[in-house]
């Protein structure tokens, strides 16, 4: 079987795998997607809505996918609903549901396929995004009760195979509850197992990132047991692309340019600057605490690649300078906890941090953009008042502050998450509100 993860919309290597699956691929090959196939940081994968996406997968005609937290909370829910409409390939998803806790009509708990007299059962699970599933209109259980569901509607097959956008440590715990998995094929934490890694007699495998490998895994039978079990990554860094993909996405991109070639309004121009004062993080900064009717906000400079020339400005600027699925937040925090924030955020080690993940796109956070606060002798002041450290106060952020990794105080604080706008429609909006709108392509 072959396997490959979080291609993120990084089409550049698609047609490499496609020449890899060609070449290699035989009637008794199963195939499969584990997640992140879609990014919305891709102006094609924007614009379509995921279509492209779905359309790309059909031309490798997958054994079956799951999906990954890029096409479960960043896509608003009409998206995700209708992104598997034209697909050929089923979607196994055991662990997402619609909130009547009805079973989404693109997914399928469970699949049996059957190769030479061997009945092998798959299963999909995908992280659980509990605060944020629901902010989309989805419901979310553990992937646990999902899999010991599975396990036990698989429980007459031969083989079992579990699809995971779980991450790795994710897949050694579920390894460990579940040693009736044969194979847990993985994604979402990007890891390159060379190898594979076996746990508790369950084999993990996972291939990296953005089509750079394709996972090999050959699971050698007698008699219907499992008697050797072996993993391995091919590097595609090398390889020939297939003409025919690389023409397609070539049409699909320029399609996409046209598309999102968009004037919105004209603007003097705002000048960006990751550790300096930036004009645009000023505009995105002010925007966001309207937005979030928030007392003050806080945003990484780091989140505009780029500020923006006097004259019209296109979504297609829009979508180049701030390309990250991150969404608004806002946070309910006590003057104790505010002041840390705001010292923590202009330490030098956290605006030259350079973040892989979260959401992030860019390269480095970057300086703290503030909105909404005056430092004046020493302390930090709000509406004229130096902050009290038993008070509360309403901050807008961006949710990658939230998440744990970067500042991870701020993972258990009261907090609402704005979804499914992400910041570029905060930027738009601000932007089409001070200045003169135009609405033409």
């Amino acid at each position: 079987m072959f396997h490959y993860n979080d291609l993120h919309s990084k089409f550049h290597n698609w047609p490499r795998l496609v020449s890899f699956l060609n070449e290699h691929r035989t009637d008794e090959t199963l195939v499969f997607d584990l997640g992140d196939h879609a990014d919305r940081t891709h102006p094609a994968t924007e614009v379509t809505r995921g279509q492209v996406n779905t359309r790309l997968l059909n031309q490798i005609q997958p054994t079956a996918v799951t999906i990954g937290n890029n096409e479960g909370i960043t896509f608003p829910h009409d998206w995700l609903v209708h992104l598997y409409d034209e697909a050929d390939f089923p979607v196994l998803l055991g662990n997402v549901y619609h909130t009547d806790g009805e079973r989404p009509k693109w997914a399928n708990e469970t699949l049996v396929v059957e190769q030479n007299g061997i009945h092998i059962g798959l299963f999909g699970v995908t992280a659980p995004y509990e605060e944020l599933y629901p902010e989309l209109g989805w419901s979310v259980e553990s992937p646990h009760t999902a899999t010991k569901r599975a396990i036990e509607t698989l429980q007459d097959c031969d083989i079992l195979i579990a699809l995971s956008h779980l991450g790795f440590y994710a897949d050694e715990r579920l390894a460990e509850a579940f040693p009736e998995i044969d194979v847990i094929l993985g994604a979402h934490t990007h890891h390159v197992l060379d190898d594979g890694v076996v746990k508790n007699g369950v084999l993990i495998a996972q291939a990296g990132k953005y089509g750079q490998y394709v996972g090999q895994v050959e699971l050698t039978i007698e008699g219907k047991q499992i008697i050797e079990k072996r993993a391995c990554l091919h590097d595609l860094s090398e390889r020939e692309p297939d003409e025919e993909t690389v023409t397609v996405l070539a049409e699909e991109y320029h399609q996409a340019e046209r598309l999102l070639d968009v004037t919105i309004a004209e603007t003097p121009g705002y000048a960006s600057d990751w550790f300096g004062p930036s004009a645009i993080g000023d505009l995105l900064a002010s925007g966001l605490a309207d937005w979030c009717d928030a007392q003050l906000s806080i945003i990484p400079s780091g989140v505009l690649l780029d500020g923006l020339q006097p004259g019209h400005v296109t979504l297609n600027m829009l979508h180049r300078i701030c390309p990250h699925p991150i969404n608004p937040c806002v946070l309910t925090l006590d003057g104790a906890t505010l002041v840390r924030l705001l010292n923590d955020v202009q330490e030098d080690a956290f605006t030259t941090m350079r973040v892989r993940g979260l959401g992030f796109r860019g390269t480095v956070l970057g300086m703290p953009v503030f909105h909404g606060l005056n430092l004046q002798s020493g302390g930090y002041y709000i509406d004229g008042q130096e902050i009290k450290l038993d008070e509360t106060y309403r901050v807008a952020t961006v949710d990658m502050f939230t998440f744990g990794p970067l500042l991870p105080y701020l993972a258990d604080q009261p907090k609402r998450y704005f979804m499914p706008e992400l910041l570029r429609d905060v930027l738009r909006e601000t932007i089409m509100t001070r200045h003169h709108a135009i609405r033409k392509g």
